[in-house]
């Protein structure tokens, strides 16, 4: 997958593309079926799959102590849309001046002139525009005036219950990880940087690999059984995620795999 950053890099980026557009923070069902239709539709068309997507959270632009944690970070989202096989996935930061941008604006100047994208996926609460004053309604008539399909994905429900990131974020934090499984429609996963530590658990003959999870939502605090992709290999392990009163005096959150 090829990542293109910015508005002023969007050339790279062929025309004619099938795209979702959405934050997709978590990637959950909901999302998983928009993205697994772009891609097949654009296999089906032999053309270009495209994802775009936003950093930060819009919320956060306009109120910064609003801004829930991000699920995953912006590196975890983009390994997960690779592994579903997107092609091209452009990531727009969403600053002040984007968010000033009016929504007949953002469908005159990126979807049609800049990407001049043919055909376009979303979720049925999508909106878009200085204000979000853009919506499903105004997508489609603009499609319809310019040449450009729109495609709505209706929300997807487990148990009767509309899956949503905020739900998938409570269900995190209180522990519930069988169910975090189901509403994801893949496996919890945490995506991190192996960082240097201490060296004490290879000094035992249990060595570790401290990881930066970034701004990634991790579960409780416990010793979990996980399945470890690494340099492209898998490995069985177990992540401990705590305190560590044993080995020092200061109260440090860690999450370390053996």
């Amino acid at each position: 997958m090829k990542v293109i950053s910015g508005l002023n890099n969007v050339k790279r980026i062929p025309p004619h593309t099938i795209a979702a557009i959405g934050v997709f923070d978590g990637i959950h069902r909901g999302h998983l079926a928009i993205l697994k239709k772009v891609v097949l539709r654009a296999k089906y068309f032999k053309r270009k799959s495209l994802v775009i997507t936003f950093t930060p959270r819009h919320c956060g632009v306009i109120k910064s102590n609003l801004m829930p944690r991000f699920l995953i970070s912006l590196k975890h989202r983009l390994f997960l849309l690779e592994r579903l096989g997107v092609d091209y996935c452009l990531v727009i930061n969403f600053d002040r001046k984007f968010a000033r941008i009016s929504a007949l604006e953002f469908v005159e100047r990126f979807i049609i002139e800049a990407l001049q994208l043919k055909e376009i996926y979303v979720g049925k609460d999508f909106r878009f525009g200085s204000a979000r004053h853009g919506d499903i309604n105004l997508l489609k008539k603009c499609g319809k005036r310019r040449g450009f399909k729109v495609r709505i994905v209706p929300s997807v429900k487990y148990k009767g219950k509309t899956v949503s990131s905020s739900w998938v974020r409570r269900e995190i934090k209180r522990g519930n990880l069988k169910l975090v499984n189901r509403i994801l429609g893949r496996p919890l996963s945490i995506y991190g940087r192996v960082v240097k530590g201490k060296g004490t658990g290879k000094r035992l003959g249990f060595p570790t690999a401290n990881l930066d999870t970034e701004r990634d939502i991790i579960p409780p605090n416990g010793v979990y059984a996980v399945r470890i992709l690494y340099a492209n290999k898998r490995y069985k392990g177990l992540l401990n995620i705590g305190l560590r009163p044993t080995f020092s005096a200061r109260d440090h959150l860690t999450e370390e795999v053996h």
